[in-house]
Parts: C-alpha cells; sequence; structure tokens
C-alpha cells in the first residue's frame, strides 16, 4: 500500500513539474523582443499585444506559412491553453470579476505566437537575402 502512495506521489510530481517545464519554455520565448518586421506584416504595434490579438497572429501564421502551425515547437498547445484559459474565463465570468490571470495568460500566449512569427519572418528574411546575394 505505501509503495502505490509513493507511486502515485511521484506520478503527481512529475506531472507538476512537467507542466511548469513546459509553462517556463514558453515564457522564456514570449519574453524575448519584437522586431519592427512584425509590426509592419501584422499591423499591431509590438508593445500593445494583448489577449485580443491572439486569432489574429494565428491567422497570420497560417496565411506567412501553412506549415509553421504544424512543425513549431509548443505552438499547438499554447493554442489549446488559449482556448482552455479562454473558456474557463467565460465559465468563471461572475466569480472572477477583478481577476486579470486569465487576460495575462492570455496575452502571454499572443506575445508567444508573435514572437514565433516574428522569429520565423526574420529566418526567412535571411534565407531571401542569402539567395539574392548569390
Amino acid at each position: 500500500m505505501v509503495s502505490i502512495l509513493i507511486l502515485a506521489l511521484s506520478a503527481a510530481a512529475l506531472v507538476k513539474f512537467a507542466l511548469h517545464q513546459w509553462r517556463m519554455i514558453w515564457l522564456t520565448t514570449a519574453n524575448q523582443p519584437l522586431s519592427d518586421s512584425l509590426r509592419s506584416v501584422a499591423g499591431i504595434e509590438t508593445d500593445s499585444i494583448g489577449a485580443q490579438d491572439f486569432g489574429t497572429l494565428m491567422k497570420l501564421c497560417g496565411e506567412v506559412s501553412p506549415n509553421l502551425k504544424r512543425n513549431t515547437p509548443w505552438l499547438r498547445e499554447v493554442k489549446y491553453y488559449y482556448a482552455a484559459v479562454a473558456a474557463l474565463q467565460k465559465a468563471l465570468k461572475p466569480i472572477l470579476r477583478n481577476s486579470a490571470w486569465a487576460s495575462n495568460e492570455m496575452s502571454l500566449c499572443s506575445r508567444f505566437v508573435a514572437v514565433v512569427l516574428d522569429q520565423h519572418l526574420s529566418v526567412d528574411f535571411d534565407r531571401r537575402a542569402a539567395v539574392r546575394s548569390s
């Protein structure tokens, strides 16, 4: 019985660690600086990226490169996380009226997508410049 308890506690600790590790990976990415090229392509001020920009940025990811959504690590998971937090915010809106947690999490998701898109645009621009110079 004790061994089952130890196994259950170890599994719970492992899941908790994995979730925290995943969150730190995408938070680190989301905190990277953005270039001006993203602003010109997306039409969004880089300093004012918010939760409401998530759909626009995901749509732009699909327009710029259809493979970007499938090939980028964590983009799909962040999309699901955004949807889950948005649903939670909608369901608990009467209870969490003044809570900024959900909108902050959704803004971080938008920022992550903006950084991924910006990195893709930078790599694409560098490739095109290399082809032209060859």
